[in-house]
């Protein structure tokens, strides 16, 4: 009897297996999407960085911008699906990666609009004229010379974003602990703007 009893469970999963039923836990479709979307999050990954540096200055996370996927970037994940009123898995997936991306854009705009409504800013920039980022009010001429003060050398105050003025774009974000991308977002510039001669 006990013989026949294990013979049966064998046959039983052997036509399990044989008959290709595809349950795979959840768990793991939400890891294949999240993979789909931000690469491998088994080591440092640049876009979960960029994850945790959108999530933090959206008060959602406060560890170290690492850009590995942690129990407190998991957790603020989850905090942030909950916001927005989605299952909170904890894992990356479309709509979540969209509404993150979405809510930083909103967010980062309305601080920009308060940063210019700011009467200093607006001593600070009389006249402006080509702007580095869509929507903000400071040019490369008044980067560069930030730069200059800050004691990051641009190269000539020309209003040209050369190889020399991203480098020492770089190199105060390296300083300043931000995203290093050369690029002047919000968060650059509100540091860099402190060395702005008023």
């Amino acid at each position: 009897m006990k013989n026949r009893l294990y013979s049966l469970c064998i046959v039983f999963t052997g036509m399990f297996l044989l008959c290709g039923c595809n349950i795979v836990p959840k768990s793991v479709q939400y890891q294949n999407e999240e993979k789909d979307l931000v690469g491998n999050t088994e080591m440092a990954n640049p876009r979960v960085e960029e994850i945790q540096i959108a999530l933090t200055s959206l008060g959602y996370y406060t560890g170290t911008k690492d850009g590995r996927m942690g129990q407190k970037t998991r957790e603020a994940i989850k905090d942030f699906q909950e916001s927005i009123g989605v299952k909170p898995t904890g894992y990356i997936d479309e709509i979540t990666l969209r509404q993150i991306e979405d809510t930083r854009r909103a967010r980062e705009q309305k601080e920009l609009e308060k940063i210019y409504s700011s009467v200093e800013v607006r001593r600070a920039f009389p006249e402006k004229s080509t702007s580095l980022v869509s929507g903000s009010k400071w040019t490369v001429r008044d980067i560069q010379a930030a730069l200059k003060n800050a004691g990051f050398d641009p190269g000539s105050i020309d209003g040209k974003l050369g190889p020399r003025t991203q480098q020492a774009i770089k190199e105060f974000q390296r300083t300043k602990g931000l995203k290093i991308d050369g690029k002047v977002g919000l968060q650059t510039w509100e540091e860099l703007s402190k060395y702005l001669k008023k």
